[in-house]
């Protein structure tokens, strides 16, 4: 049972996921830390559990194994899950993955994060994934804008050289034997972001051995030249790729379905395991046994015939002495696995060589998991842990410091604890077998607020990062975190511990989070955008949450010119911690008056910030912290409101709050509403974003939805993923298929095609100037192949393509009428595109 429950056959969904700090604190210091397998989370609720024997003894393995590969793609979930997993639990070999984007522009199954919100979290599921498959996590600065139709277009909007600079950084650092790349470098790519990502590999391949290519870089890592870079093809390329292997040397050909008889599972089980772990993408798969094979065509270095690692040079011989190797192989080949402490003199030994190699990245990482395994190996458990999930910037906080001896040595002396390297407290307190000792203490910290570093500076196509230590780091270091100084048996260990909050659910049992700094308070809007016509007036809400007590301040309003705000300030008090409490403010535009944020400040004239939270069972929680503001746009659209909306929701999304935005009555339902809703009773009737792709039963109520039509109902279908399981499908009244066709380019000239009909007309007129200052693109996945019976309005298209007509496309049916829309409304609304709230508002107002 033991090795099943250790991959998270007994349901991982009940595990706390920040289990898995100290895991991705040390992979972003270089550290050669294997994942932490499920069983231990399982059987200990302390994020430092101990693990068992068999996963301590593969530990020992990677520590023995001088083998590094480094697998370069463009996206979360690019990535060949199994393949890490067999090169990283297999191959026992230090495995990376650099991700070019952190999946900024893509799309969310699971929730409404977009952007710069979803790349928090897609990086969070990297993470997970690399916990499960043994994988470390880079990323570089790019920022995903969105998919795009070539590599020439992806590097001139990243700066190909700041983005080949972060590659070669990486390779210089953490020194592959191999690069492998899960993409060609020509268009079959399929996406201009692959393609730039098998092309920037190739030639950063080359650079990081050039001591002239960056030298600044060369200092401080040193350059390297990698033996070889291989392709990690497929039949998707090659139909024919099983014949081709066979007689061209220059594919080398892997079974990658092994079985770890340590685990108890196969690479491809966890690697599919791991997969699943991207959600908000809707890659979770049924999991895979049995022999799985994989192909690597060759594009640069030196070939390879039976290894990945045939060619490499390193041993212990050259980076300790002749007789290291023989040490290890004595320790491999007697560990106790009963007593694990009687392995405790070898592995100190092993230790003194590490601590002999000259000073590089890889010195640290072997040093830092030999002492992990000589901690796991004394059932050492530690944590650092707080009352509350956060504190005030610039104040005192109250810590404890738990450590238990478990294992059979008497001893275990607590020397000192050192905060932020300038608050250091001297314990000297000894630790009987298994008895807890507590330590507590206070200090000020010196750290500024919690939250991503790659989004603390505004950005483009390129995030801004301060720091250069921080480049490629997955994540930002825990707020706060202890060095904590132990000496047992005359054995030293120094270990790093991220402070955490702990707290019980008794439904769930113990939960965990990161414990992060903040404000005094926090102000958040109910709504993104705040949406008015000239000389009207809204009432906006904004909730007040404050992190001390005894809160006294004032809120201070600056509006854009042409806004009036009433009132211009409100006085905060609030008397406990967490309290919240909300006010309601009033914005009315002037004629003329401009869009602009509304900025808030507080009585010290110091920005305000909000607090966003991004909470799901599988990470865990994020938050962000950013300058509080409201984008205030005087909006001048007419609606024809005779009645109210229905939306009937798909994948979550900000639509219905933007048609509020115009001044509709939506009403939000789900697919199984639809049972008794009763549709007559609505104007309009919106399908949300992606609703076939995650409830293909809407389909038992098509005879409903064109009933409702025939009778005289406007029904709206937004886009779909064209996928295999839903071709041949009748979205419509009238046949239609949906493609993968779309426009990428935010400024793409648009061409009406009748221009007299009503949705371009009434009640606002459209014309070109609507769709200026769009982002991100047009729309995507246009239907395709369309009955006679629809109508389509639009036609534009990407530099040097052909026109593109799917994009917006009617039909009449009965009294009503039925429209299928690709237009990236869900993008462009949240984000207050005038233009696309005009045109949308006719298309909920139109009637035939």
């Amino acid at each position: 049972i033991v090795p099943f429950q250790c991959l998270g056959l007994a349901g991982r969904k009940n595990i706390s996921p920040r289990l898995t700090t100290y895991y991705r604190y040390f992979c972003s210091r270089q550290t050669v830390m294997r994942k932490i397998l499920l069983f231990a989370l399982l059987i200990g609720t302390g994020a430092y559990s101990n693990k068992p024997a068999s996963e301590i003894y593969l530990d020992l393995q990677k520590l023995h194994s001088l083998k590094r590969v480094l697998y370069i793609a463009a996206h979360p979930d690019d990535e060949n899950t199994r393949a890490i997993a067999w090169f990283s639990l297999g191959e026992k070999a230090q495995t990376a993955y650099l991700s070019l984007t952190r999946g900024d522009g893509g799309q969310n199954l699971i929730g409404n994060e977009l952007s710069e919100q979803l790349g928090v979290l897609r990086t969070q599921e990297l993470l997970a994934a690399r916990a499960i498959d043994g994988g470390r996590q880079f990323f570089s600065r790019a920022v995903d804008f969105g998919y795009s139709k070539s590599a020439t277009e992806t590097l001139e909007k990243w700066g190909k050289d700041q983005i080949l600079s972060d590659v070669v950084r990486v390779i210089r650092q953490f020194k592959p034997d191999v690069i492998v790349t899960r993409f060609p470098p020509d268009k079959r790519g399929g996406h201009g972001h692959h393609t730039a990502s098998a092309m920037l590999a190739i030639e950063a391949f080359d650079k990081a051995a050039d001591k002239t290519f960056l030298p600044e870089q060369v200092n401080e890592f040193g350059a390297w030249q990698t033996t070889s870079i291989y392709w990690n093809t497929s039949y998707w390329w090659n139909k024919d790729i099983a014949d081709s292997a066979k007689t061209d040397d220059k594919y080398f050909v892997q079974d990658i379905g092994g079985y770890n008889s340590m685990l108890g599972m196969s690479y491809n089980e966890i690697g599919t395991l791991a997969r699943s772990q991207h959600k908000c993408q809707g890659f979770g798969a049924t999991v895979e046994r049995g022999s799985r094979t994989e192909y690597f065509e060759h594009l640069g270095g030196k070939k390879v015939k039976r290894s990945f690692f045939e060619h490499s040079t390193k041993s212990w011989t050259s980076e300790v002495n002749a007789s290291f190797e023989d040490q290890f192989s004595d320790l491999m080949n007697n560990f106790d696995f009963v007593n694990l402490e009687n392995n405790l003199g070898q592995l100190v030994d092993i230790r003194k060589g590490l601590e002999s190699m000259k000073a590089s990245s890889i010195k640290d990482e072997k040093i830092q998991l030999c002492n992990e395994i000589i901690k796991n190996c004394l059932g050492i458990y530690i944590e650092i842990t707080a009352s509350d999930y956060s504190f005030v910037k610039g104040d005192s906080v109250h810590l404890t410091l738990s450590v238990l001896n478990r294992s059979g040595f008497e001893d275990l002396d607590i020397l000192k604890l050192e905060m932020d390297k300038s608050n250091s407290f001297i314990i000297n307190q000894l630790s009987e077998k298994n008895k807890m000792i507590d330590y507590s203490f206070s200090y000020v910290p010196n750290t500024e607020y919690s939250g991503p570093y790659w989004l603390k500076n505004e950005f483009t196509n390129l995030f801004s990062i301060d720091d250069p230590s921080m480049l490629g780091k997955p994540e930002s270091d825990p707020t706060l975190l202890g060095e904590v100084f132990l000496e047992m048996v005359g054995i030293k260990l120094n270990l790093m511990i991220p402070v955490e909050y702990k707290w019980r659910i008794p439904s769930y049992g113990e939960k965990r989070r990161d414990f992060i700094a903040t404000p005094n308070f926090t102000v958040n809007f109910d709504e993104s955008i705040a949406t008015v016509k000239p000389k009207e007036e809204k009432t906006i809400r904004l909730k007040v949450h404050a992190f001390k007590d005894n809160i006294s301040d004032e809120i201070r309003f600056t509006a854009p010119e042409g806004w009036k705000v009433e009132p211009a300030m409100i006085p905060i008090q609030l008397q406990n911690k967490h309290d919240e409490k909300w006010f309601d403010l009033t914005l009315k535009p002037a004629k003329g008056s401009v869009i602009g944020p509304l900025v808030l400040k507080n009585k010290a004239t110091e920005d305000i910030y909000s607090f966003k939270e991004i909470a799901y069972d599988h990470i865990p929680t994020q938050i962000l912290l950013n300058k509080t503001k409201m984008k205030c746009i005087p909006l001048d659209v007419e609606i024809v409101n005779e009645g109210k909306i229905a939306y009937i929701k798909g994948v979550d999304d900000a639509v219905p709050a933007s048609i509020r935005q115009l001044g509709f009555e939506v009403d939000e339902f789900e697919v199984e509403d639809l049972t008794t809703l009763e549709l007559k009773d609505y104007q309009s009737i919106v399908l949300g974003i992606r609703i076939y792709n995650v409830h293909p039963e809407l389909a038992n109520y098509h005879a409903q939805l064109w009933d409702y039509v025939e009778k005289g109902g406007n029904l709206i279908m937004q886009y779909n993923t064209a996928s295999r399981s839903m071709k041949g499908e009748k979205f419509g009244p009238f046949p239609f298929e949906l493609s993968r066709n779309r426009v990428t380019e935010e400024d793409a000239v648009v061409e009406f095609l009748n221009s007299e009909h009503p949705i371009l007309n009434e009640p606002n007129k459209i014309t070109p100037g609507d769709f200026d200052d769009w982002v991100q693109e047009r729309g995507l996945y246009f239907a395709d192949n369309w009955a006679t019976e629809y109508e389509a309005l639009f036609s534009w298209h990407d530099k040097d393509e052909d026109a593109q007509t799917g994009a917006l496309i009617v039909a009449k049916h009965g009294k009503g009428q039925f429209i299928y829309t690709g237009i990236s409304f869900f993008r462009e609304l949240p984000n207050g595109v005038v233009g696309a709230y005009r045109l949308f508002a006719n298309i909920l107002s139109y009637e035939s």
